[in-house]
């Protein structure tokens, strides 16, 4: 891969942070800018899910700062990711859309566990040459995600609605907070680990560690350091957080404030987030947390880079693609058959694999058309009737690791157009799609329809399929020793998405030791 500069700008729910970055391999990197603003996207959004005006201004001006910089340090891309506050805001996809209009930057607003496998990912970069296996503990505005990384592979995940933003504004309504307010804060924080708590028994580690900035703060002010921008942030032990949390608690805000440690609005909400981090190390049994400098930035920088480094292969794959996993675990979750799902999907990849040479397709496209593939009938769970329209719920509402927020949202329009009307604009979950995924929508869904119809029977009749293009008509040779009639017949019900997205004719041909059959 050759060297490439990357800028990243993560929109939390405190502060909106960023970084630039030159890159020579997937692997390695050297920051040359880093920023922030502190934006308080969270105030208030936490408890109504409504961004504010000034929010709304305030980020485009930061974003807006931040694409200036990364254009100044000519780098070759800007991504730029979104946490909580934007995640539970009912009034995100305007958000979103403004930011786009007004700086030209696209923010992909990511799932919660998405958001805690690449935060794992970049404390796996950080950490991976010295250990290969981590707990990692990241305390936002507006959450807290847990990543358990095995060989810098996301073993267990987890994200609860413990923010320091959030529980401040919830629970500490006192100055310095009163003791009944303390207790009902803890008592939230212990509820919200019973989960992971239950689910990461006889799990081991050989290290935990922690991000964001309260994790540093917390450091800083058990250390004693003078100042926020001390580079050294020494480990945590759970006994000195514990005295540190007692002295917390009997602050006021002036007070806190005037510690030279942390900045005024880092003091706001320090008491939470230092009960969070409390009651996330009693509740999995840490005694010592090591902070990590790294964190969401490098996880969006670390994943893209891999993926850059992907998209410059052949578009089929020549290792089974690990995004997958999740996406078997939901449609077994749902009781899918998956023989069928199985069969549809090879039959779609074949297709795919046979039109790349003469498409604009690439190996992320066929990642997403295989998920879409797998899940394409889990609406059954809900309903026979309509169930491809269930399937769309089921799979934008699902936890699948390794896709944002809007890639579920193709690979659910992909599947929900397995069958019956075609996409369109009046449809409000294609509606809100951008130009470039409807596209992708059209391709890939027309290609799915074929494949579903190829196993009418559920029976995985078809063994073979050869793909062939020759001038504007594209050939589908079946080979089957079955008879396969309804098969081909439902090729052709649904070969008139296919032919209009692709401006193609389609010809389906059955190849059999006694006869061809040609529609």
């Amino acid at each position: 891969m050759k060297t490439t500069r990357l800028a990243a700008i993560d929109i939390g729910s405190n502060s909106l942070k960023f970084v630039v970055v030159e890159a020579a391999s997937t692997d390695s990197f050297t920051m040359i800018a880093e920023d922030r603003e502190r934006v308080r996207l969270g105030h208030g959004t936490l408890q109504n899910h409504i961004l504010s005006e000034e929010a709304f201004e305030q980020s485009k001006e930061a974003v807006s700062r931040f694409k200036s910089i990364a254009d100044n340090r000519e780098a070759d891309a800007l991504l730029a990711v979104a946490t909580a506050s934007v995640r539970e805001a009912r009034n995100a996809s305007r958000f979103v859309d403004e930011l786009e209009r007004s700086t030209g930057v696209r923010v992909e607003v990511l799932s919660s566990i998405e958001e805690a496998r690449l935060i794992g990912l970049a404390v796996a970069e950080y950490f991976g040459a010295l250990y290969s296996s981590i707990l990692n503990i990241d305390i936002g505005g507006g959450s807290t995600e847990v990543s358990l990384m095995k060989n810098g592979e996301p073993r267990k995940l987890f994200s609860m609605k413990l923010g320091a933003v959030g529980l401040t504004e919830k629970f500490l309504l006192s100055d310095p907070p009163a003791p009944k307010e303390m207790k009902r804060l803890r008592k939230e924080i212990r509820f919200a680990m019973t989960r992971p708590q239950r689910k990461i028994k006889g799990e081991m580690w050989q290290i935990a560690s922690g991000t964001s900035g309260t994790i540093k703060a917390v450091s800083m002010l058990i250390a004693g350091s003078p100042s926020p921008e001390d580079v050294y942030t020494p480990p945590i032990e759970l006994s000195d957080l514990a005295e540190l949390n007692a002295k917390l608690k009997k602050m006021t805000l002036e007070e806190r404030s005037a510690i030279e440690a942390i900045n005024e609005r880092r003091a706001e909400v320090i008491i939470a987030g230092a009960q969070i981090l409390e009651g996330v190390m009693r509740s999995l049994n840490i005694d010592t947390v090591v902070p990590c400098p790294y964190a969401l930035r490098e996880g969006v920088i670390i994943d893209h880079l891999r993926e850059m480094a992907t998209a410059e292969l052949p578009p089929v794959p020549d290792v089974e693609d690990l995004k997958l996993r999740d996406v078997f675990a939901v449609g077994r979750r749902f009781g899918y058959e998956e023989n069928h799902a199985l069969q549809v999907a090879s039959i779609a990849e074949t297709i795919f694999d046979g039109l790349a040479p003469h498409f604009d397709f690439n190996r992320h496209d066929r990642t997403l058309l295989s998920a879409a593939a797998l899940l394409h009938d889990v609406g059954y769970h809900i309903s026979h009737e309509s169930h491809h329209k269930h399937s769309l719920y089921l799979i934008r509402n699902s936890e699948m690791t390794g896709f944002s927020e809007s890639e579920k949202a193709v690979i659910a329009n992909i599947a929900r157009y397995h069958r019956k009307s075609l996409p369109s604009r009046s449809h409000p979950d294609y509606a809100v799609l951008d130009k470039r995924d409807k596209s992708t929508v059209r391709k890939l869904s027309s290609i799915l329809r074929l494949a579903d119809g190829l196993d009418r029977t559920y029976k995985s009749r078809v063994r073979e399929i050869r793909v062939d293009k020759e001038g504007n008509t594209v050939t589908l040779t079946l080979v089957s020793e079955k008879d396969i009639s309804n098969e081909v017949y439902a090729t052709k019900m649904k070969r008139h998405a296919f032919e209009r997205t692709f401006k193609c004719r389609l010809n389906v041909v059955q190849s059999h030791p006694a006869r061809k059959m040609t529609v």
